[in-house]
């Protein structure tokens, strides 16, 4: 897409909550198992490279130390707009030379696997900020701010030169990337918080290290800078200088419209529980619970017949 084009963001009623979702990773020990097991997959894969096609593996390694993205060996296209994370000076930088070639990053990418593993094995609820927890990496295992920052697009790279094709058998690697280049990326806006168990089930271990963002604007940042003219709007958008302010941008034109029936045809109806006594509502976090979702089907059919 060009700079010139309309991006137009529609039922943004709820932007702000998906802009803060897309940004939150949650990290528990399922995920880092699975990393490892991708990782050793990784590391077969590498070893048939080296074996039949170490040119591949050679250029990938040049390519990381001239820059992500300069002169056209990597691209910035649409699917770079996925990963907000990186502004473009960082792009521009070349990737930490002990972190390069590909078994270097393996290894790099083990230790912080290993570091958060221990990081999961608390008993008591933690909190910290980027900062604070980058600094504790670097103490216990000697990964750096930068090394973290560019764990995402280095893992593409080197997905793209094993030629992997099936990366939905590598979401754990990717999510532990992702927590790290943001982790790397940003010294505000986020909180690291582990937790040893879920609160609705305090008697069973599941330990989580929750990465969340609490600036909306964060994500949406990338947008604005791309496109000319980008437009928001829903049925709902109230207040409307709300908006402007969670996602700190100056709105070149605002206007709200009024609506109106025709006739008297709607109806107002108060629910706070299903006919199984469950609560219910629509509130964003509570729209894909299935006990929700089933109260208000019957609701409907309940009006209708």
């Amino acid at each position: 897409m060009q700079r010139e084009s309309v991006v137009v963001f529609d039922e943004v009623h709820n932007i702000d909550n998906v802009c803060i979702e897309a940004l939150s990773v949650s990290v528990r020990r399922q995920t880092l198992e699975g990393a490892s097991r991708n990782l050793s997959r990784m590391a077969q894969e590498i070893d048939r490279f080296k074996a039949t096609d170490a040119g591949r593996l050679c250029a990938e390694y040049n390519r990381l130390v001239e820059g992500l993205a300069q002169s056209g060996n990597l691209p910035i296209t649409d699917t770079w707009l996925s990963n907000p994370a990186l502004p473009d000076d960082i792009l521009k930088e070349a990737v930490p030379g002990n972190i390069c070639r590909a078994e270097h990053f393996l290894s790099f990418l083990r230790r912080l696997v290993q570091y958060l593993k221990g990081r999961l094995q608390t008993e008591n609820v933690e909190k910290e900020g980027p900062v604070g927890f980058v600094a504790s990496m670097h103490a216990q295992v000697g990964i750096d701010k930068k090394m973290l920052r560019f764990c995402y697009d280095h893992l593409h790279s080197l997905m793209l030169t094993l030629e992997i094709t099936d990366t939905d058998e590598f979401l754990h690697i990717q999510t532990i990337c992702d927590f790290a280049t943001l982790v790397g990326t940003y010294t505000h806006g986020f909180s690291i918080i582990i937790e040893p168990f879920d609160e609705r089930m305090p008697h069973i271990p599941d330990p989580v290290i929750q990465l969340c963002c609490h600036d909306a604007s964060l994500a949406i940042k990338p947008v604005f800078d791309r496109f000319q003219s980008v437009v928001i709007t829903s049925g709902t958008l109230s207040p409307i200088d709300l908006y402007p302010r969670l996602l700190n941008f100056n709105p070149v034109v605002s206007h709200s419209f009024t609506r109106s029936l025709t006739r008297d045809c709607i109806c107002p109806m108060v629910l706070t529980r299903g006919s199984d006594q469950l609560p219910i509502s629509t509130k964003f976090d509570m729209r894909s619970d299935s006990g929700v979702v089933r109260n208000y089907g019957r609701l409907l059919l309940e009006i209708k017949y």
